[in-house]
């Protein structure tokens, strides 16, 4: 995760002040499945982010193991993706910070950013982004667990791939500390970098290894009240029937250095 996201990973749930109108005449849809696109001007644009939009909502369906989940974010459900054309009028629309490149609202069920030139957009804030609000509706906002919806948003962002490599891992926060830290204000920059990694080499090591059918069931398990120890176990019942069982096998050669 390269030191400009990692700021910006901290500041994307904040509230928009307004959003805006459907029958504004300046602004134009792109609609897909599961997505409207609302746009000013720029239609290739549109299209393309509705177009990875979508891929990466059945990336994140499978490893949540719904893939025929039926009437998630569909018809009038679906998730509204909104492309201020610059930079102020995204800031000022949605009172963000000038530093901010886009944010997300689970309760307005909405990702906003603006026209950005390059992958930036595309490859890192919307996978990552669909990611928490995907979490966040298949569990519940408030169940779901900081390392977990920050580990699964950087597993999805990065490919699908672990970010942690065999120097950072030998720095790692036992795993009774890292499901219960909250790096949110924390201004130790090494730490929060070896938080996001760690809980994506977590995340990434339960999908992987055991399959999005588990993991999903994981899922269930939190949203449907069962604390952490006892949703692993519920998922998990042979691999982790406690976070020291689960610890020793995560921490094997294989993931070490992936």
């Amino acid at each position: 995760m390269n030191g400009r996201f990692l700021i910006l990973t901290g500041i994307l749930a904040f509230s928009a002040s307004h959003s805006p109108a459907a029958n504004t005449p300046a602004w134009q849809k792109v609609s897909s499945t599961h997505f409207i696109v609302m746009h000013i001007g720029d239609d290739s644009l549109a299209k393309t982010v509705s177009e990875r939009a979508e891929s990466y909502y059945s990336t994140i369906a499978a490893d949540l193991g719904y893939t025929r989940y039926q009437n998630f974010w569909l018809w009038d459900n679906r998730v509204k993706i909104l492309i201020y054309p610059t930079a102020e009028a995204f800031s000022e629309a949605c009172d963000a910070p000038a530093w901010a490149a886009g944010r997300a609202s689970p309760q307005r069920h909405e990702i906003a950013s603006y026209h950005q030139s390059g992958e930036g957009f595309l490859s890192t804030l919307l996978p990552h982004e669909l990611a928490h609000l995907i979490l966040s509706d298949f569990i519940g906002e408030s169940r779901v667990p900081l390392w977990l919806t920050e580990g699964f948003s950087e597993w999805v962002q990065g490919g699908r791939k672990s970010p942690a490599s065999g120097r950072l891992m030998s720095r790692r926060f036992p795993l009774k500390t890292l499901f219960n830290l909250d790096i949110r204000r924390d201004t130790d920059r090494e730490r929060v970098t070896l938080f996001y990694a760690q809980s994506a080499s977590v995340v990434g090591f339960l999908i992987k290894t055991y399959g999005g059918d588990a993991f999903g069931a994981f899922c269930r398990a939190l949203r449907d009240g069962k604390d952490l120890p006892a949703a692993l176990a519920a998922a998990y019942p042979q691999d982790a029937p406690s976070l020291d069982v689960l610890e020793q096998k995560w921490l094997s050669p294989p993931m070490i250095n992936p």
